[in-house]
């Protein structure tokens, strides 16, 4: 079926003007800074990345370029951002004085977490809770202060987007005193509310309304993302493309502008899938898995075999499989979901080593891994073997992964692509744990906002919907036991598989939704951070500093290797700031 045109607003293709001085990705950037590469997709990113650019800025002018389109960027991309208002260089937004001006008084006030600690607290507990009366009356009571209203906005905005009650996030920003100086930051936050919590088609006039002078780069960008999520591809390509022109430096906007350019993969056919067993183990989430299964039911999975593996379930589940069994066919006839039925839990590794096991999945080329809480796009088996056809294939892959957000608006993040730190591991502080598996998490906690949106390699990507190569699994290993009942078992098996020349692949132009949060980010009692924290004790002390040494050598060098690649592309492509 045809999507129908949008016309976008006039203007929406005017950006703010770019640097005077165009600078990409300067080899410099390669030389001098250890991150670079990893991403810039949140604004503490951003902060740590402007103040190396203000120590190299008085040598190398290039830095000084580039810092000074930073913080203009990450001034309208993230207005609130307190660790960016710290780290702006002063002339970044000095030829735009409204938001200079804005800026300095949002800077003006200490965070409530400092000046008033109990009212902090207060307002996490309210969040995390579904009084929304009370938290209206809280709202009232800070926003409405002519002297405070800054910090806490800047405090309370984020969970406000998450909360999805959009009203609440209006009424919040109707109670702020605005004045003219600040006004227009009112209706950039009224944009991004629609942008993360309206249909693309009504959010759109909203971010098209902003004044270019004062917001155009995050104009361009959140314009840009509406037209791709409204079917408009080569519209919210080139209308991204003149963002790119303005910041070529940004390596999550390089990654995704060179994706919209690549050649569409081709389609999977039935040979591949029927090469993929599909693996799934349960304990005690019947109704969860049984709407994950309806979710997978409904996929395409062409000759594709499901396995589901009952892990000691004391729950409906067994009925729950039971039913189940009706909603899957293979288009070439025979059982097409294999259930396991275990008398107790084994432990996530365990339970994930029995179905690698099975006689029936161990001539796979690849076993597809899904959460048990899972909601799965139609599309999500053909876009994950398309990424590892065009990308080597299961020889060279060791697994592919894509982007992980909740379950419901506004879909915040769960997790995109993990990489090292590229830096050697540190001997612990006397007393202290180690910490040597330093992993890079790029995207946790964060409004998807179309950034996250590309595809490269890396060195490990989320459990939750995966491949996994079963020439990987033959090289280096399955999952470890000693990560039972769960948390880093993943990871760790990635780890091995790029020790053994095979490392992951992260298709971000995939999205799985998340019911659940995983187990690291729900653990909360003493004995559930003591389990953590025991299971990284493990992580960090199993590989020698040689071996984290080296991958994180080997990941860094790949990582530049295709970010370079992909920049010069771009360059070839639309020239410099053309």
């Amino acid at each position: 079926m045809d999507t129908p045109e949008t016309s976008a607003p006039p203007g929406l293709d005017e950006a703010a003007a770019p640097p005077a001085a165009w600078a990409g990705i300067l080899p410099t950037f390669r030389e001098r800074f250890s991150g670079w590469h990893l991403g810039m997709g949140t604004p503490d990113v951003l902060a740590g990345l402007l103040r190396g650019l203000a120590a190299l800025g008085a040598s190398e002018p290039g830095c000084h370029d580039t810092a000074r389109a930073m913080g203009l960027w990450g001034a309208q991309a993230y207005p609130l951002s307190a660790s960016l208002a710290a780290s702006m260089p002063p002339d970044a937004v000095a030829d735009h004085p409204a938001l200079h001006a804005l800026l300095a008084r949002l800077a003006d006030t200490p965070p409530p977490e400092q000046a008033d600690r109990e009212a902090a607290a207060t307002w996490h507990t309210l969040v995390r809770g579904n009084d929304h009366e009370l938290t209206l009356r809280f709202l009232t009571l800070t926003l409405r202060d002519p002297l405070r209203w800054p910090a806490w906005l800047r405090h309370c905005w984020q969970d406000l987007l998450f909360l999805n009650r959009p009203d609440l996030a209006e009424a919040a920003l109707d109670m702020v005193p605005w004045d003219a100086p600040s006004l227009p930051l009112k209706a950039r936050l009224t944009a991004e509310l629609a942008f993360h919590s309206q249909p693309p088609d009504k959010a759109l006039p909203l971010v098209a309304a902003l004044d270019p002078a004062q917001w155009g780069l995050w104009r361009i960008q959140a314009g840009s993302e509406l037209l791709l999520r409204l079917g408009e591809a080569e519209r919210g390509r080139d209308l991204l493309a003149t963002l790119w022109r303005a910041i070529p430096w940004h390596v999550n906007l390089t990654l995704k502008l060179h994706a919209l350019y690549a050649q569409p993969i081709r389609e999977t056919n039935d040979e591949e899938t029927s090469s993929v067993a599909v693996l799934l183990y349960s304990w005690n989430k019947a109704d969860l898995l049984a709407s994950t299964l309806e979710s997978l039911a409904a996929s395409q999975l062409g000759q594709a075999r499901i396995f589901v593996l009952d892990n000691g379930s004391a729950d409906h589940t067994p009925q729950v499989l039971e039913q189940a069994r009706n909603l899957f066919h293979r288009p070439s006839g025979g059982p097409a979901l294999h259930v396991t039925t275990l008398p107790v839990n084994v432990g996530a590794p365990a339970a994930r080593n029995w179905l690698l096991s099975l006689p029936e999945v161990r001539p796979m080329t690849w076993a597809a891994f899904l959460d048990d809480d899972v909601i799965l796009p139609q599309d999500w088996l053909m876009k994950l073997l398309g990424a590892a056809r065009e990308h080597g294939g299961a020889d060279r892959i060791g697994a592919v992964g894509c982007r992980i957000t909740s379950a419901t608006a506004p879909h915040g993040l769960q997790s995109a692509d993990y990489n090292l730190f590229p830096r050697p591991p540190k001997a612990p502080e006397p007393g202290a744990l180690p910490n040597r598996v330093a992993i890079f998490d790029n995207c946790t906690g964060s409004p998807d906002t179309g950034l996250f949106t590309y595809v490269r390699p890396c060195l490990s990507v989320s459990g939750c919907c995966h491949l996994v190569s079963m020439a990987a699994i033959a090289r280096a290993g399955g999952f470890d036991l000693r990560f039972t009942p769960s948390q880093f078992d993943d990871l760790d098996r990635d780890l091995r598989s790029a020790l053994a020349g095979m490392p992951a692949l992260y298709a971000g132009n995939l999205a799985v939704r998340h019911v659940q949060h995983s187990s690291l980010a729900k653990a909360q009692t003493l004995r559930q951070t003591g389990h953590v924290m025991g299971n990284k004790l493990k992580l960090d002390t199993k590989h020698s500093d040689e071996e984290l040494a080296g991958l994180a050598r080997d990941t860094s060098r790949m990582l530049w290797d295709d970010l370079a690649a992909k920049h010069d592309t771009l360059v070839d492509r639309l020239g410099r700031n053309a």
